[in-house]
């Protein structure tokens, strides 16, 4: 009689821990790119002519939504990857949807800015017409923050050489309040003015925390299986650690891959220093450290897997560095086959998976409040 007791005991106390993990689990926390949210990043925006012969001209398709019931206003800012930035902003009336060409800036509900082509200063190594774009809901004036998780946004990356594009789903945070998501507010600042806190917390003025890592799978370099060949693989990635201030600083981190093959077997060593906002070739004659580890000659199977984090680690880098949360993007170049050999080069992508918890910053310029005029 006892044991009965005791098993079922046992059972209740594991039926009441499955619950009690089922609703932590179902309390997302952390940013995604399935749901709705208050703030959106996209980490691969490219009006690239990528500088060599023959090479096909890219340019980015963007459309936002609003699936609230009631207006809201949305700021956002380019940054590319040698740190030029530009701002702009616009208005969503409810379930209203905008969209724009970065290149062309035509558009439908709004009026974005001209892509930055310009570097930073001081400025830093990279393409001027790769970047990042970063949108969040603000107050009309723009004087703060506020929590909005109705946002969703998408990103066309096009080969307008080739006819060929993939779409991809914007990150997204959740402003988040004592009771989990935040209520929509549109009078009161979510957090400090200007910073917006990528913690997770369950508390006012918070927003969803960073994946701190990335899981990708991917075809290595040269891999073929049955009708697809991949030639090359891209990783468009930012970190959580953002500064959008005109008076800015930099903040890096070591990209610290490891790789595993269809087989289990794993391949360490891969590495790579950058700051807030990068494009990196995975493979040979790249920034990567050991960048063999993406190759079919290396990894010996045609499909593979990888675990990407940004780490502090002052060696190798030459400069300070910080843990770091990720968004990622991945490019694949492909070959298919049998196929039109004048157009079987195709361009695939896909947001990464996220995995972990990582606290992160998103620092702004609010506008000043107005000053009263001449009596």
């Amino acid at each position: 009689m006892k044991t009965v007791c005791h098993v079922s005991l046992t059972t209740f106390t594991s039926i009441a821990a499955l619950l009690a993990a089922g609703s932590a689990f179902a309390a997302q926390n952390v940013a995604n790119t399935s749901q709705k949210g208050s703030l959106l990043v996209f980490p691969l925006i490219t009006v690239d002519v990528a500088g060599r012969p023959g090479a096909p001209q890219q340019d980015t398709f963007i459309e936002i939504s609003n699936d609230g019931n009631s207006a809201i206003h949305v700021e956002c800012e380019y940054v590319n990857e040698r740190k030029g930035r530009v701002n702009f902003d616009f208005g969503l009336t409810a379930k209203q949807t905008v969209s724009w060409d970065v290149l062309t800036r035509s558009h439908d509900g709004m009026h974005p800015a001209s892509w930055p082509t310009n570097a930073g200063v001081p400025s830093y190594p990279g393409n001027v017409r790769r970047g990042e774009l970063i949108c969040f809901a603000t107050d009309a004036a723009r004087a703060f923050q506020i929590a909005w998780n109705h946002l969703t946004g998408t990103a066309t990356v096009m080969n307008a050489t080739d006819d060929e594009a993939f779409k991809y789903n914007a990150w997204a945070f959740a402003a988040r309040g004592a009771g989990g998501l935040a209520d929509d507010n549109r009078l009161v600042s979510q957090g400090t003015p200007g910073r917006l806190d990528l913690t997770g917390e369950n508390v006012a003025g918070a927003y969803d925390a960073c994946p701190a890592y990335n899981i990708g799978n991917f075809m290595p370099n040269g891999a073929r299986l049955g009708n697809l060949t991949t030639l090359n693989n891209t990783l468009a990635v930012v970190s959580c650690n953002q500064d959008l201030r005109e008076q800015y600083k930099i903040h890096r981190t070591k990209l610290e891959f490891t790789v595993w093959n269809s087989r289990e077997d794993s391949f360490t060593g891969a590495f790579t220093c950058v700051d807030s906002v990068n494009t990196v070739r995975l493979g040979v004659n790249s920034q990567v450290t050991q960048g063999s580890n993406f190759n079919f000659s290396t990894v010996a199977t045609p499909d593979a897997m990888f675990e990407v984090r940004g780490l502090s680690a002052t060696p190798p880098c030459p400069a300070p560095t910080e843990a770091s949360g990720l968004l990622s993007v991945l490019a694949s170049t492909t070959q298919i086959s049998p196929g039109d050999p004048e157009e079987s080069h195709e361009l695939t992508g896909n947001t990464l998976h996220g995995a972990g918890v990582q606290a992160g910053f998103v620092l702004w310029d609010p506008s000043p409040a107005p000053q009263p005029g001449p009596k």
